[in-house]
């Protein structure tokens, strides 16, 4: 059988930068006070980091005060099995690890981001994860494309969800109001290039959005 899931804490909503590739960049997002950060090891993506360096990631992230979502998919460089011995706090999927990967997620407190395109957000209930994130991929992506979906249809999506696809600094509060989820997520939109976070955009986006979760609390 496998183990009770760890439930994410709801101490106070998400406010997530994914894509993160240096210490810089964590530097960043702790001074704006994001909460969580996002490490990619996926070859296709051009936030990519090699292993060494998302290990280096991982190991900061608590020095700093940010919890860790490492993005795993198929052919990412980084295999599961060897990404769970960094302790990340929450591992985000596209598809269903296997029970026994799930018994080992549980057993190490891992949280599990459960990540589904916004076109299946009806599904009745979280198929294995703690947290379903909801983006807008294009066809062949995985997210951090900058496309955006109808917020006001994610209101019906299962909870506790974060909201991502096209998030920035001008539309995060309009998206928080819209349809009240537990937490944001950006990537494209906090750049000034593909895979170059920019700083003024970063401080901007997590201001707007603490200031939108602070007005519709019960988003959470």
């Amino acid at each position: 059988m496998i183990a009770p899931a760890r439930l994410p804490s709801l101490s106070r909503p998400w406010i997530k930068v994914c894509g993160v590739r240096s210490l810089a960049d964590l530097e960043i997002c702790a001074s704006a006070t994001a909460s969580h950060v996002g490490v990619n090891t996926w070859p296709g993506s051009p936030r990519s980091v090699p292993p060494r360096i998302a290990t280096t990631l991982l190991e900061h992230t608590r020095r700093l005060g940010l919890a860790a979502v490492l993005l795993h998919l198929p052919g990412s460089l980084l295999p599961l099995a060897a990404a769970l011995r960094l302790h990340p706090d929450f591992v985000q999927v596209f598809h269903s690890p296997s029970p026994a990967m799930r018994e080992v997620l549980a057993s190490e407190e891992i949280g599990l981001v459960e990540s589904r395109p916004a076109r299946r957000f009806g599904a009745p209930a979280l198929s294995w994860g703690q947290v379903l994130l909801l983006d807008a991929p294009l066809p062949g992506k995985h997210g951090g494309t900058g496309t955006t979906f109808d917020w006001v249809l994610a209101r019906r999506a299962p909870r506790p969800f974060v909201l991502a696809g096209g998030l920035g600094p001008d539309n995060v509060a309009a998206a928080i109001a819209a349809c009240r989820p537990f937490g944001v997520d950006a990537a494209s939109r906090l750049e000034s290039s593909p895979g170059h976070k920019d700083a003024g955009k970063i401080r901007a986006f997590c201001q707007a959005a603490r200031a939108a979760f602070m007005e519709n609390p019960h988003g959470l």
